[in-house]
């Protein structure tokens, strides 16, 4: 548990620096790193099952991913029906050279973790590429409502992931889905509800928003991340692993520590976009 708080002690300074910056490159630089680290680690992990991913073409489309998110999805160049069709035929014509041709498992695990990685993290970016400024909590500092809006989702999953292991931890008796994720509790997915709730609450008070916008996203980006964890537990089950890495102390590997992230951030963005119209 001591681990599980030191790496956020860490982590939540560095990411508001980050979402802060002016040009918000130094932002989209971490979030490619993270991505590349996690696909890193999905691709690994799925080689134990006998697939042999195209490693390479992951990373080089996770990134396009990233460069099309900068702008939203909206950029001609690097739009997503275009990402996705040089995917398919780069990845088919790359299994064409390969001597141990398998292109179902292999594709199959390219694919899952360049859209699985690659195309929910650039999310992240995604969001903080909403435009305009605001005022913090009514004063005269302006911060920019992208920046905003990812410390909002990424606070909120944050929350609800702590609630839920507090929780558990002391209150759990009733399992959830005991045959994918043991851990998971009843009490401790409601703990973790209430504190999302709570935390959503606060994080829209500068942005304005009507309470029941914000009760609404607590509960909703609270199960999305339940979600995405429940997600990730049942790869790991198939592929027989218990974490995907070790770079983060007390929690694992990139994709452990962010698993409900990757379900939460898309929700978030066209939530922003489309219902609340931020940015829009």
């Amino acid at each position: 548990m001591i681990l599980r708080f030191a790496s956020g002690i860490i982590g939540i300074p560095l990411l508001i620096i980050l979402v802060f910056t002016v040009d918000g490159i130094p932002f989209i630089l971490g979030i490619g790193l993270i991505s590349l680290i996690g696909l890193r680690e999905f691709y690994l992990g799925v080689r134990k099952t006998g697939a042999e991913p195209q490693e390479w073409v992951g990373y080089i489309y996770a990134f396009l991913f990233l460069l099309s998110a900068m702008q939203r999805f909206q950029s001609a160049r690097f739009s997503l029906p275009v990402i996705l069709t040089l995917l398919v035929i780069t990845s088919l014509v790359v299994e064409l050279l390969q001597k141990n041709r398998a292109p179902i498992k292999n594709l199959g695990a390219t694919f899952l973790g360049v859209v699985y990685v690659g195309w929910l993290f650039s999310y992240l970016v995604a969001i903080n590429g909403i435009n305009g400024l605001m005022p913090l909590f009514g004063g005269n500092l302006q911060i920019r409502v992208g920046g905003w809006l990812v410390l909002y989702v990424t606070f909120v999953v944050w929350a609800s992931d702590t609630g839920a292991y507090l929780a558990g931890r002391k209150w759990g008796r009733h399992r959830m889905v005991p045959n994918i994720s043991p851990g998971k509790s009843w009490e401790g997915f409601i703990a973790g509800v209430l504190w999302a709730i709570v935390m959503s609450v606060i994080m829209a008070q500068p942005l304005g928003l009507p309470l029941y916008h914000s009760i609404f996203l607590g509960i909703a980006l609270s199960s999305a991340g339940l979600v995405g964890d429940l997600a990730e537990s049942l790869i790991k089950r198939d592929i027989g692993i218990k974490d995907f890495g070790t770079i983060l102390p007390g929690h694992g590997g990139i994709l452990d520590r962010f698993d409900g992230l990757l379900f939460a951030a898309p929700l978030f963005y066209y939530y922003a976009a489309l219902i609340l119209n931020i940015g829009g």
